[in-house]
């Protein structure tokens, strides 16, 4: 897998999270329990976001 798949799948992440984070900041929550949904959503793929990252560091040190 090359540093440049796991950016771009990043960079996919990253847009997935940007309208829910709009969303939360706008209050579009109906209630207390879409909040909690979303935040699940919004953490799931900062996670994922986390091991693109790591991923890729390794990636570039095993290179060296």
């Amino acid at each position: 897998m090359s540093s440049d798949l796991l950016k771009y799948l990043a960079d996919k992440v990253s847009d997935e999270i940007k309208p829910l984070m709009d969303d939360l900041a706008r209050g579009a929550c109906k209630d207390h329990g879409d909040y909690k949904y979303a935040c699940g959503i919004i953490r799931g793929l900062m996670i994922a976001n986390g091991i693109f990252a790591d991923t890729a560091q390794r990636l570039e040190h095993d290179d060296d």
